[in-house]
């Protein structure tokens, strides 16, 4: 049962997180164009990185995610020609207890869970 929860999760997860721009592409990126989704937490500790790392880990079209104890910060950077839907990433992250105060995304500037 517990096997099925989570894949349930993930393929959910993944579902509300990529969102396919056609015009999007490396080139794009190289040429300053922001396609990372930086997060402020409250409060974080080990514990909170390694919980962070392992949900975001193994989803489809996020390259990598660099956890910030210091600065209290998430970074979700998406693959090349990806880009990640700021709700999805806002519900995975409150999904684990770490609810964002602050998210920086290409689509803007939230501190309350983004529209669809």
């Amino acid at each position: 049962m517990l096997k099925f929860s989570r894949r349930t999760g993930l393929v959910a997860g993944f579902a509300l997180l990529v969102a396919v721009v056609a015009t999007a592409s490396p080139l794009a990126a190289a040429d300053g164009e922001k396609t990372n989704t930086v997060m402020t937490v409250g409060e974080m500790c080990g514990g909170c990185v390694k919980k962070i790392t392992k949900r975001f880990d193994g989803i489809r079209g996020i390259a990598g995610v660099k956890c910030s104890i210091e600065h209290q910060s998430v970074t979700v950077a998406p693959e090349p020609g990806v880009r990640l839907s700021p709700r999805g990433v806002w519900d995975l992250m409150a999904g684990i207890g770490k609810t964002p105060t602050k998210m920086v995304s290409p689509a803007g500037t939230f501190t309350s869970r983004p529209p669809r």
